[in-house]
């Protein structure tokens, strides 16, 4: 008799960026509307969508967004009942209910866990904080935040994969709201300015790569989902400083997960999500002796030299904080497996 699969377990993944709004005025950033797909459960419900940039640096920028569908219900929480009665699980209102007695509910305690946004101070300079659910505070996010404020921006990840037009499999890494709070002005060239754009991931380890050359080390990680459903992502180490010189403690992660950790063994890495633009101006070559027998005048300043651009996209581990050895087995993903 086979040997048991072992039951897939969720790997979760959370960011934290501090940065300052931007593309909250773009056509499409909010939208409300009905489910027009009649093939879907979800169709005719009324949903909002959200979506817009945190410029974490001068450089750098998180796309963030969330989605929900007007809820039936909402759950909230009371922490003097559970006091009270160790079996309390919480309680479920009518969404109309719970519209109409918000600030009731909250003078007795109650909470929605869901979402908690924080846009505005009282007259003693502290900030004003809430919980809602997710489809009333995307509205309120749209029309509380402009281009330019700076706020903190707290969720979770979701990773899948999708066919372009030219055929090919795209990954999508999103950055999922949970948590908005708008903090003092953000000041980039400030001397005592840190770059906050944080990530935490949880995963099954598939492989990894070490590129001398490029001094990376690319590693394949397995993200497992609530339903138990996985896909695949990559994650980057780098092991260069800014001078282009081997960091040694970077260099030695990358060794380990190339040398050390195998297959199945559960991870959890930290570091940064990068989303940067590198902007180099380049000067054009000096003209030749045998154009400058031509005459004629000299190309204007704004032609004399082009902006080339890099981008790059990744997330990029900068250490690891839990490693258990061995938890699965090839055999744990074979979703057409028999077992006898």
């Amino acid at each position: 008799m086979a040997n048991e699969k072992t039951k897939l377990k969720e790997t979760k993944g959370v960011f934290k960026v501090i940065g300052k709004v931007a593309r909250i005025d773009r056509d499409g950033a909010f939208r409300e509307d009905v489910l027009n797909k009649p093939d879907n459960r979800n169709h005719g419900r009324l949903y909002r969508s959200l979506r817009f940039g945190v410029k974490t640096s001068p450089t750098n920028e998180i796309i963030v967004q969330a989605f929900d569908y007007e809820p039936q219900e909402v759950f909230l929480w009371n922490s003097k009942k559970r006091e009270a009665d160790p079996n309390y699980k919480g309680d479920r209102i009518p969404f109309e209910t719970w519209k109409e007695q918000q600030d009731e509910l909250r003078e007795q305690g109650y909470v929605v866990l869901q979402s908690r946004i924080g846009l505005d101070y009282d007259e003693k300079g502290k900030l004003k904080t809430k919980g809602l659910p997710r489809f009333v505070a995307l509205k309120e996010i749209y029309e509380n935040i402009n281009n330019g404020d700076s706020v903190v921006v707290e969720g979770t990840i979701r990773y899948s994969k999708y066919k372009n037009r030219n055929d090919e499999i795209v990954e999508q890494k999103n950055y999922m709201i949970e948590r908005v709070f708008r903090i003092k002005d953000i000041d980039f060239e400030d001397d005592n300015f840190e770059e906050v754009s944080y990530f935490e991931q949880e995963m099954v380890f598939v492989d990894a790569d070490l590129d001398k050359e490029e001094k990376k080390a690319y590693v394949t990680g397995r993200i497992i989902d609530f339903n138990g459903n996985f896909e695949d992502t990559q994650f980057v180490i780098n092991f260069a400083n800014e001078n282009g010189e081997t960091d040694p403690a970077m260099l030695k992660l990358a060794q380990a997960f190339t040398k050390k950790m195998e297959f199945g063994d559960v991870i959890n890495v930290f570091g940064d999500v990068i989303n940067r633009v590198v902007v180099e101006e380049v000067e054009d070559e000096e003209e030749d002796d045998l154009l400058a027998e031509l005459g004629g005048r000299s190309k204007p300043k704004h032609a004399q030299n082009y902006v080339s651009r890099t981008y790059i996209t990744e997330m990029s581990i900068n250490g690891v904080d839990a490693w258990k050895k061995g938890v699965y087995t090839e055999d744990d993903f074979e979703k057409d497996s028999l077992i006898d």
